[in-house]
């Protein structure tokens, strides 16, 4: 593998290093180059950890998945990197994680999650995150076998100790230098050879001098550097104390809703799902100066995606980049955006929404550009072919001449400004060779997620639910308690249910005993006799793995049903986005979304389910494709997910499981997350002219402090105060009730957006606290005018002191003593009307 290089005074460095993608070509080998100055040293080691690498490729196999992009990390900014499923996400940041790019400084410490796998599963859970900082664990270890042997009081013990000291530090110079020789290729790859070479002579010299016997003079000697290392790891645990990392590793754990027992169990003993999570605490627990994650919410409850987003908020000074599909995650964490589209990386500021809403002002403005250019051509055009029509009757050649100078002018007809929005200049805008001096108004494609079309079912003959169940208490073993009990649930035939709670809590097991894996074991569970149920759980995607290598999707559905027809199969996988050729790639080749999809057309090949269970469907996988085919879907649907967009995109009834029952929430994800009120204060960055720029106070009401912060630089950019990329928040404070036990009359104004436009309204409750009134508000908006947390712009909220200083009718009924029914403000008033009346005949 050898690397061209420039003629020019830059070259093309990289490494090639067979590492399994996830993309593309499954285990071929990821090729990574960059441009860097022909002075560039390899081990270049720099004051700053800001990254920034021009002329970035990324190839896998004969894939191209990056060319000629800008890879730009500033330290300290959070980014979010975006981009369609298979697009190469996940390589490009195993490309970042394992230092592929040439120009990485030695010093800034890049981690990629994943790197940590393949740990001993006997090891305990918080002993596996504590080491996870292997620099740190290896300090750890010849702390103790130094301070052992020095307490021995043998000198040769002292000896043998340091050379097994030694021996080790020689192994894992070694190491780094046949991974280094092993990457790098060409005149790079040659010098990297001959370290390694180098480093081989001192492993066999030292092997070979631990094989002689101790002599007087190495007893000696080994005594001093033993006392001398003993006081450098001394002062080494001054930053890797073992207490202190044990209680930061249980901290850590303690927030991804780990158990205190479970910190002590062996790793083997956890499910998959909790070892990411101990991955993603050894993550946590390191705090590199890059840190990579690749869908991280994965597997995590909703307690635990707030906590994580509270702690990655925190890590100012650690420059994190995070692929995710939950559209609120990304939303709380992310300073910038990288778009991954067309083979090059784009650069946004702002949030996920931010950027939508950005990149959608911009295609109007665009598409208004065009059109004007469009109209201004199309006037010019008239006007010259009428000059020069009346030329020609008349024999003009003055009239012909300003004709064709109106013609050439036509050429100057484009865009007045350039990308910057400064003024169109032909010499500084416009250079190379091009056959118009302006540029048409570029308008950009909307990026179309590949469409998915879920087939509808064969409507039921007979009426009813497809599923109804009456106080059902389920569970494994019945001499153990249930883990649910008196759970109550209809399933109509449009229904679109999701079920929210904690990991743990008994999801799966309702979900199981609603498509017939296990029996209730007390109460009544009645199923349609006609209707069809699938389901899809994430299992489903795991069991694509254990296939043989070159098992494709085609051939899947082929061993499914032997006899249906090739061009049969390509349309239903074509119905999921699985077009071409990727219905003939290994599976091993295809990305997580490309799997997931595969594992829908799985389940749902051969029968039309009237009812689709969902056991957390969005892992991997662009929520907005799914979201449209769920809406279109003409059957029932239930799903299980924490993704709080998706859940309030497609359900129309929340349910969560709390404490062994199952809830209706009237107020959908909204009532799931408890309210407080948070005072959030923010200002612009000091800067030399403004060293104290003006503070901005705000009260906003918000389930968590991840989500103030938000709606705090939200609600500062739409009143185009200060921005968040050039903002700071000072401080965030809860703020209490002052008598929580007493119920006040509170009067709120707030503004909403709906699609009939702008609403100002002003509504009255009566509640324990204002954070009590904001919550029932979210509630009553959500049923009477179907307004989501989004929309709603909380003005003021007031505590109404004065009985008479209330307004509505519904809350002045309750201040009216010995209340009787019909309530007062309901009687019908009867109005007298003239009634004629027939005259008596008699």
């Amino acid at each position: 593998m050898s690397t061209r290089g420039k003629a020019s005074s830059k070259r093309q460095t990289g490494a090639a290093t067979p590492i399994d993608s996830g993309t593309g070509i499954g285990t071929a080998p990821i090729v990574a180059t960059s441009q860097v100055s022909r002075f560039h040293a390899e081990t270049l080691t720099t004051l700053s950890n800001d990254i920034d690498l021009k002329d970035v490729s990324v190839t896998i196999g004969s894939r191209t998945l990056l060319s000629g992009a800008n890879l730009r990390l500033f330290r300290g900014v959070h980014y979010g990197l975006i981009g369609q499923n298979g697009v190469g996400k996940s390589t490009l940041l195993k490309a970042i994680g394992y230092k592929l790019l040439s120009g990485f400084p030695s010093n800034v410490r890049v981690l990629y999650v994943e790197q940590l796998e393949g740990t001993d599963m006997a090891r305990p859970v918080v002993r596996v995150v504590m080491d996870a900082d292997r620099k740190a664990a290896q300090a750890r270890k010849e702390l103790k076998l130094v301070q052992k042997a020095l307490e021995a009081d043998n000198p040769e013990e002292v000896a043998r100790v340091m050379r097994e000291v030694r021996l080790e530090r020689f192994r894992d110079e070694l190491a780094a230098a046949d991974k280094t020789a092993l990457e790098r290729s060409g005149a790079r790859g040659a010098d990297a050879r001959k370290r390694l070479i180098e480093q081989e002579k001192l492993m066999e010299d030292a092997l070979a001098a631990n094989a002689e016997p101790f002599s007087q003079d190495e007893i000696t000697r080994a005594v001093v550097e033993a006392q001398e290392l003993l006081a450098e790891l001394f002062g080494a645990m001054d930053l890797y104390g073992e207490e202190e990392a044990e209680a930061k590793g249980r901290s850590i754990l303690k927030g991804l809703r780990f158990l205190p027992a479970w910190h002590d169990r062996p790793l083997g003993e956890l499910s998959g799902g909790w070892r990411i999570r101990v991955a993603l605490a050894s993550a946590l627990h390191i705090e590199p100066d890059i840190l990579l994650l690749d869908e991280p919410t994965n597997h995590l409850d909703l307690p635990a995606i707030i906590w994580l987003q509270d702690y990655l908020s925190q890590l100012d000074n650690t420059t994190i980049v995070t692929v995710s599909h939950d559209r609120a995650f990304l939303n709380a964490i992310a300073d910038e955006i990288i778009v991954f589209k067309n083979q090059t990386l784009t650069y946004h500021d702002g949030n996920f929404d931010e950027y939508m809403e950005h990149t959608e002002e911009k295609r109007k403005y665009m598409e208004r550009m065009a059109e004007a250019i469009e109209r201004k051509k199309a006037a010019a055009e008239k006007t010259v072919q009428t000059a020069m029509s009346q030329a020609r009757k008349a024999g003009d050649d003055k009239k012909m001449a300003q004709a064709a100078s109106r013609q050439r002018k036509l050429e100057r007809i484009g865009m007045e400004v350039n990308d910057k929005g400064h003024r169109f200049k032909l010499n500084r805008d416009r250079a190379g060779y091009h056959f118009s001096t302006r540029g048409d108004a570029e308008v950009e494609k909307m990026e179309q997620a590949p469409t998915w079309s879920i087939p509808d079912p064969i409507p039921l003959r007979q009426a009813g639910a497809i599923i109804e169940v009456e106080d059902v208490s389920l569970g494994y073993d019945k001499k153990q308690p249930p883990l649910m009990t008196g759970v109550i649930l209809n399933i109509s035939q449009t229904a679109r249910i999701a079920i929210v709670g904690a990991n743990g809590s008994g999801k799966t097991t309702l979900v199981k005993a609603l498509v017939g894996d296990i029996p209730p074991m007390k109460g009544k569970m009645h199923r349609h006799l006609s209707a069809k149920i699938g389901y899809f759980t994430q299992h489903h995607v795991d069991e694509l793995h254990q296939h043989p290598v070159n098992t494709t999707a085609m051939s899947l559905l082929l061993e499914k049903d032997p006899e249906s027809r090739e061009q049969e199969c390509r349309a239903h996988l074509g119905k999921y986005g699985i077009k071409g050729s990727l219905a003939l790639q290994p599976l091993r080749s295809l990305s997580g979304g490309q799997m997931v999809r595969v594992a829908f057309a799985l389940s749902t090949f051969g029968s039309s389910p009237h009812l689709l269970i969902l056991d957390e469907p969005t892992n991997h996988l662009t929520t907005e494709a799914l979201i449209m085919a769920l809406k279109e879907f003409a059957g029932a649907v239930v799903i299980v997910s924490h993704d709080q967009f998706f859940v309030s995109e497609v359900a129309e009834q929340v349910y969560a499981v709390r404490k062994k029952k199952l809830e209706l929430l009237e107020g959908g994800m909204e009532e799931y997350m408890p309210f407080q009120e948070y005072q959030v204060v923010g200002r612009h960055l000091p800067t030399e002219a403004d060293p104290t720029p003006k503070i901005y106070r705000m009260r906003i009401f918000a389930p968590n402090e991840v989500v103030a912060k938000s709606r705090f630089w939200y609600f500062l950019r739409q009143l185009k105060k200060v921005k968040k990329a050039s903002g700071e928040i000072i401080g965030v404070n809860v703020i209490h009730e002052k008598k929580p036990l007493k119920i006040k009359n509170f009067g709120i104004w707030l503004r909403y957006d709906s699609r009939s436009g702008t609403h100002n309204m002003y509504k009255e409750f009566r509640e324990l606290s204002r954070a009590d009134a904001v919550k029932a508000l979210y509630q009553d908006m959500a049923a009477r005018h179907r307004a989501r947390f989004r929309s709603i712009h909380i003005l003021r909220v007031v505590e109404i002191e004065k009985s008479e200083d209330v307004r509505r009718p519904y809350i002045k009924q309750l201040l009216v003593p010995k209340l009787k029914f019909p309530l007062p403000h309901r009687v019908q008033k009867v109005r007298s009307t003239f009634v004629a009346h027939r005259p008596a005949t008699f």
